[in-house]
């Protein structure tokens, strides 16, 4: 049984102290934060608190868990580290490449590990589109459009709070950004474009739309925005076969549509006239198309955490690597940098 402390309980606090209660092999012992009300409520729990950190970090723990403001990630992380804890943290890992390089140097030099809850890599949606990607069951991948918009126009708390890394690219952005890296892997990105807008929320981004260019030739866009009163697909993929729509996070409101091996484009159209207005855009006849099956994906919620426990317990390696939240946070600098200059950044990232 591993003992899990746990930094800022919150709201991100209380999820964290629930998943460890649904995994076998980890108990969360104790907590610190700087607020009476936090604390007061981590004692309903049965929780030892601290007000100080460093008497927090004294107690039996293995693994220290952040679930702070952004801007304390890493002051917390090496502390936890030097203090010979591991660390999960909440993202985004940090606000920097810099700060995110000298948690990596503390990981380093104490030998303990340093991870980050990108958990979006087991949701359905996300897992359906990679079995669909990876087997080719629509052909090469042109373009693929990861969209994820609210309605209520605002971003709440911390997360509208500068200081505090608020806005939409630090909250939802890592998350998509990882999730594209991670269904590309091993090609690199070679060009980033962002435009980064405050639509209603003055202080930070509630609005962005990022292109990734990858090696192998695909175009990834990742569209966040708290304001949309009409709703698009939360995946929509273009392949040069077919097609692969997903409405929703649940993965199976959608579809898959695949030409059939002997159909060639405007081949079918030739000889053809009442085809509509446009020849170009003339739909299929339905033998032409195959309906596919969006693929059924079984529920891993606690996948991450399992995993967790073993790398604490027996030195299994983290799912979700340092050096992978390294090049994810190098993304999140050159989009900054291309929405600030309007431009496209090449790269090789």
């Amino acid at each position: 049984m591993i003992k899990v402390g746990i930094i800022g309980f919150g709201y991100m606090g209380n999820f964290h102290l629930n998943k460890t209660r649904e995994t076998e092999g980890a108990q969360v012992v104790s907590v610190f934060d700087t607020a009476q009300d936090k604390l007061e409520d981590a004692e309903k729990e049965g929780l030892k608190t601290y007000a100080d950190l460093e008497s927090f970090l004294k107690d039996d723990l293995d693994l220290v868990v952040i679930a702070t403001p952004n801007q304390w990630h890493a002051q917390y992380a090496i502390a936890a580290m030097e203090a010979g804890k591991h660390v999960l943290c909440e993202k985004p890992a940090t606000m920097s490449v810099q700060e995110i390089e000298d948690v990596k140097a503390c990981s380093e030099k104490t030998g303990k590990f340093f991870t980050v809850h990108q958990q979006r890599r087991f949701d359905p949606d996300y897992r359906a589109v990679c079995d669909v990607v990876r087997a080719g069951t629509i052909g090469k991948i042109t373009t693929i459009e990861s969209r994820v918009l609210g309605e209520r126009g605002v971003c709440f708390g911390w997360r509208a709070d500068p200081e505090s890394g608020g806005g939409m690219l630090y909250d939802w952005g890592v998350h998509l950004i990882d999730q594209m890296l991670q269904l590309f892997e091993g090609e690199k990105v070679t060009s980033v474009y962002a435009r980064i807008l405050s639509v209603l929320t003055p202080a930070v981004d509630d609005f962005f739309e990022i292109n990734l260019n990858f090696s192998g030739g695909t175009c990834a866009k990742v569209v966040v925005g708290t304001f949309a009163l009409q709703k698009l697909p939360r995946w929509f993929v273009f392949g040069d076969r077919g097609t692969m729509k997903l409405d929703d996070f649940s993965g199976t409101e959608g579809g898959v549509a695949r030409i059939r091996g002997e159909v060639k484009g405007f081949d079918s159209v030739v000889g053809k006239k009442d085809l509509g207005p446009s020849r170009t855009m003339a739909p299929l006849e339905k033998e032409m198309l195959e309906t596919l099956e969006i693929p059924a994906e079984e529920d891993m919620t606690l996948e991450y955490w399992k995993n967790l426990i073993a790398s604490v317990e027996n030195g299994q390696i983290p799912y979700v690597k340092i050096d992978e939240i390294i090049r994810q946070m190098r993304l999140v600098q050159a989009a900054f940098e291309s929405a600030e200059k309007n431009q496209v950044v090449e790269c090789e990232i």
